[in-house]
């Protein structure tokens, strides 16, 4: 596995060794007569790189013809074969507490309509809200989706 200095530093011109993980070059993205651009490698891998000058680090890397991406070291691979297990968005418990909510919209509506109440509009849109949000669960439920 090769670390990002090693990949970035060969693309720079004039590089110079300045400390254990540090170096100095030319900035590619202008006309550099010295070294304006410092390059650091962090305790994490990441590859920090600043221009003197005022350069960004966009034009910096494009200059290079590289990718942001190409500043930081590769993900370690997970267990079994990168495959991170998903993980489902909602306890059990929230669920259960959203599904008594919801239900007890559907029941105080019900009840109203029993009693020959009409329902206002922003009523019966809650209540058709209530009723999707209860089938989604029931889905999310069965399907994990």
């Amino acid at each position: 596995m090769t670390s990002p200095a090693s990949n970035v530093l060969p693309h720079l011109e004039k590089v110079r060794r300045t400390g254990p993980a540090s170096w100095s070059a030319r900035c590619p993205s202008h006309e550099d007569r010295g070294p304006s651009l410092s390059i650091r490698e962090a305790d994490d891998g990441r590859l920090l790189m600043h221009c003197f000058a005022g350069c960004g680090i966009d034009e910096i890397v494009g200059s290079l013809g590289l990718d942001l991406s190409d500043l930081f070291p590769p993900r370690p691979q997970e267990h079994g074969g990168g495959n991170r297990k998903e993980r489902k968005p909602f306890r059990p418990s929230d669920l259960i507490l959203l599904a008594a909510h919801e239900a007890s919209i559907v029941a105080i509506a019900a009840a109203d309509m029993a009693q020959q109440r009409d329902l206002s509009d922003p009523d019966r849109a809650r209540l058709v809200e209530s009723a999707a949000r209860l089938c989604d669960l029931a889905t999310f439920c069965r399907d994990g989706v």
